[in-house]
């Protein structure tokens, strides 16, 4: 006998009101190593037998639950409200949702005394379960809504704050922050550059954190040395035993750090991680035929225990075949900061063709907004935030480094997604879903996700920059001062929040390219705007025939193109006519 697994909806909740039976909800992944040994066990192995292929535990869930099971990638939204600590999760809920009990691996012993146990209670103690679902319930929609609050500032306490943390959390033996397990925290990484590259390259500190952590992590366990690219996360401290799977959002995230950091801090060593990585995404993860994205490759202990000769004969690990939009649209971007940072414009073709291919797949019409997930068979998840911020952002950043305004336009489209549908406009910020009113258990309490909140802050931020847009400058400060009370009980893995306060804050600097877009010399000086540091600058592309009243309000000559002005504060250097003139301003106004 198997577990009848239902899919997550309105049907299974209401067998289960109508039935009175508790659910037991299995939140899993297609990487998830546990997920694997407790649906069939590790073969050969007779301590870790698995939990739902036995017949007995079997028997019992089918008869006296409704067991759910949920994809934890391609629905974010249900695993950020019942996840139990990680992978598998497993989760006792009531008919209607709310959680009774939950854990993450359970082996068939332990879930024979559970299913049992859970069983008991729940037919002995419906009171006090009722009174204690209602204090939670409480609780949880307090939680989930953090609003600005009433004359708060944004200031440059709140990095210091979180340099604070980031320090006292770091490893200075092995790199890393905080204890096992251990994450490769890119943002942290990335934040500490930044502050680096602030402080005049004065702050030895900073750069002395982000080059050992980057060093130890691409030398260690965690970095695939034979096929390249880095496993989700070590189990060690010393980053020697990971866990096996790879993540195409971790590659997004860490490969521009890396080359980013090898730029700053002119170490050879984090760029050819960082290439090895991305020839890994390329060629185990990118579809050509159809220009997008695979989601994650399997663990496999076994396999990656091999050299590369024994790799060649066997199969790989397994790798999910559904395209994320949220990971595809920042591995876009990682491409168009690596095609920067490189030197490389078939990156900058391959990320523009995969922002073309996925619009073209998970773009609903009729909504106005992107599905999150599109396998062969469906698309699902509307207009989750991630989906829509990370598309746009990756967007915005094509129309600067082209001019094409069918990226600026899409945007804008998103845009007014997340305003009619996202924007949490009386306290600030933007929820993860939009608002059901007949959402299935905790999906009926929206929340306000610190980490593509402080996305979202820097994708209105780029609005205000390229458009003169001041209600998107306000939006952005308001979705940050949401979490300005919030932000530290985050400890370090605020560092995105961080990266947005600086962005909101530091003084940037603007690069005006006014020229014909699709003419070359004007395409080589919107190139040369990007070379050296993509994280610090604003690039607005001017066309004569369709910006010219903007162009003429700024104030730059019309009479030549193309031309280049680098702009700070209210300066604004002599105009630049070649490549080489670009540079030389931008790195006398740096």
């Amino acid at each position: 006998m198997r577990v009848q697994w239902r899919e997550w909806g309105e049907e299974a909740f209401r067998e289960a009101r109508e039935q009175d039976k508790l659910i037991l909800l299995s939140i899993s992944a297609s990487w998830c190593h546990w997920c694997h040994v407790m649906d069939r066990g590790i073969p050969g192995d007779p301590v870790h037998t698995g939990t739902y292929s036995d017949p007995e535990i079997a028997e019992i869930i089918n008869t006296h639950f409704i067991p759910i099971r949920v994809d934890t990638d391609r629905r974010p939204d249900i695993n950020a409200r019942y996840n139990m600590g990680g992978w598998p999760t497993t989760a006792f809920l009531t008919p209607e949702g709310e959680i009774l009990f939950g854990a993450s691996y359970i082996p068939p012993e332990q879930m024979r005394q559970i299913l049992q146990q859970i069983l008991q209670y729940y037919r002995s103690n419906r009171e006090e379960i009722q009174r204690k679902l209602q204090e939670i319930t409480r609780r949880r929609e307090e939680l989930a809504r953090p609003v600005a609050r009433a004359g708060a500032k944004l200031s440059r306490l709140i990095i210091l704050n979180l340099l604070e943390l980031i320090a006292r959390a770091y490893d200075p033996l092995y790199g890393g922050f905080g204890k096992a397990p251990k994450f490769p925290q890119p943002e942290v990484n990335l934040l500490l550059i930044v502050e680096y590259v602030q402080s005049g390259r004065q702050n030895a500190k900073l750069a002395d954190m982000v080059q050992h952590t980057l060093r130890t992590m691409a030398d260690s366990g965690l970095y695939d040395q034979v096929e390249g690219g880095w496993f989700r996360y070590s189990t060690t401290r010393d980053w020697s035993i990971p866990h096996f799977e790879k993540m195409l959002e971790d590659h997004a995230r860490l490969i521009p750090v890396y080359l980013y950091a090898s730029e700053v801090l002119r170490d050879e060593r984090l760029k050819e991680a960082a290439i090895k990585g991305l020839e890994y995404v390329k060629r185990t993860l990118y579809e050509p035929e159809l220009g997008v994205f695979w989601g994650s490759q399997e663990a496999d202990e076994e396999y990656y225990a091999l050299s590369l000769k024994e790799r060649m004969m066997r199969p790989p690990p397994a790798v999910d075949r559904t395209i994320y939009t949220n990971w595809n649209a920042q591995m876009a971007l990682a491409l168009l900061i690596s095609a920067d940072m490189l030197g490389d414009a078939q990156l900058r073709e391959m990320a523009i063709r995969n922002l073309d291919s996925v619009w073209a797949l998970a773009f609903d019409p009729s909504t106005g907004a992107l599905y999150h997930y599109v396998d062969i068979q469906k698309k699902g998840a509307l207009k989750l935030l991630g989906d829509q911020v990370h598309y746009a952002r990756a967007a915005l950043a094509v129309f600067q480094r082209t001019g094409e305004r069918r990226f600026l336009e899409r945007a804008i489209k998103l845009r007014l997604c997340l305003e009619s549908s996202l924007a949490d406009w009386e306290g600030g910020g933007f929820y993860d879903r939009p608002e059901e009113p007949q959402a299935i258990g905790a999906l009926r309490i929206r929340q306000k996700p610190l980490e593509e909140n402080a996305f979202a802050a820097e994708l209105y931020l780029t609005f205000h920059e390229l458009t003169g847009d001041q209600k998107a400058r306000e939006i952005a400060e308001r979705t940050l001062l949401a979490f300005e009370r919030e932000y530290m009980k985050y400890g370090f893995n605020a560092a995105i929040y961080g990266l947005a306060v600086h962005r909101a804050i530091a003084e940037r600097a603007h690069i005006y390219v006014v020229g014909p877009m699709e003419e070359a010399a004007t395409q080589s000086l919107l190139a040369a705007a990007w070379h050296g540091d993509p994280f610090t600058r604003t690039v607005v592309p001017l066309d004569p025939k369709s910006d010219m009243q903007t162009i003429q309000a700024y104030g730059f000559y019309t009479d030549e193109f193309p031309v280049a002005y680098v702009c700070k504060g209210n300066r604004c250097l002599f105009p630049a006519r070649s490549p080489e003139e670009l540079e030389e301003r931008i790195s006398e106004i740096a």
